[in-house]
């Protein structure tokens, strides 16, 4: 009997859940006001800050659930509405309100460092990368800013799966086996392949108005914060002793399982386009 990969059994769901919900986003970000795809973001963002949530409390972390996801979609809509500003704003509101939140913890002060810490942690970090993701859509002029979010999107998925199936096949060594057993220097390289030919092509199919110089660091960028933004989500599901974030999406794991690469990349791409004058 021959035996199989389990990462091959779940192909056939990677796919089909491919084939469905990227034209979908594709359609949100292409044709639907602005506001729509926030909306989506900031559920996607909020689901992910709830498995992050619940794998800490899994592994025994004092913290409470509803609190900080309504502090997350606090962030960010305050980050999208008011920029900046908004965003250091609600920043500053989560650091007071959490700490004295956790007063009311029935095991207080027994865990509240913990709990303190990873609460603060899931809504400043996704809060913020979320925010960052938004303002790719929203700071640059419309027609520029969704071609800018479809090729970051889309460098990213192809990336993503160039590393996976070139890894799957062709993978020897380890690039960090007590964070992520399956990661491979060769699914990286493959990776970073896919990521530099996925925007060149993308670039001349959308007609992106992006200097090659600016194409070419954006796709570094990527080619680095994509996967390291994974080996982050990795260390936490390693540490709490879970695989995925949730199975709420067939194939993939979890919302947070799907958004890390993308949540953790928005900032350096977003702070590079600002810094050259892009946006």
């Amino acid at each position: 009997m021959v035996s199989l990969d389990p990462r091959e059994t779940q192909l056939p769901k990677r796919e089909l859940f491919a084939l469905v919900a990227v034209p979908l986003l594709v359609s949100i970000i292409w044709w639907a006001p602005a506001w729509v795809l926030l909306v989506v973001l900031g559920a996607a963002t909020t689901i992910a800050a709830d498995e992050f949530l619940g794998m800490a409390r899994t592994s025994g972390v004092s913290c409470w659930r509803w609190l900080p996801l309504a502090l997350t979609a606090t962030v960010l809509a305050a980050s999208w509405i008011w920029d900046a500003p908004g965003l250091a704003t609600a920043v500053v509101a989560v650091v007071i309100i959490l700490p004295a939140a956790q007063l009311l913890r029935p095991e207080s002060p027994t865990g509240s460092l913990n709990g303190i810490a990873v609460s603060s942690l899931v809504v400043i970090f996704l809060g913020a990368t979320g925010a960052c993701l938004g303002w790719l859509r929203l700071w640059p002029e419309p027609e520029l800013a969704i071609k800018l979010l479809l090729l970051f999107l889309f460098t990213i998925w192809i990336g993503d799966s160039g590393a996976y199936y070139v890894g799957s096949r062709l993978g020897r060594h380890k690039m960090s086996p007590r964070v992520s057993p399956n990661k491979t220097w060769e699914g990286l390289a493959g990776g970073t392949a896919a990521t530099l030919a996925a925007a060149a092509v993308i670039n001349f199919v959308l007609a992106v108005p992006l200097p090659w110089i600016h194409l070419v660091a954006v796709a570094a960028i990527l080619a680095v914060a994509a996967p390291l933004g994974d080996l982050v989500e990795s260390q936490f599901k390693r540490d709490t002793g879970i695989k995925d974030s949730s199975t709420l999406i067939p194939g993939h794991g979890g919302f947070l399982d799907r958004t890390d690469s993308l949540l953790y990349a928005a900032p350096p791409v977003l702070g590079y386009l600002l810094l050259v004058g892009v946006i």
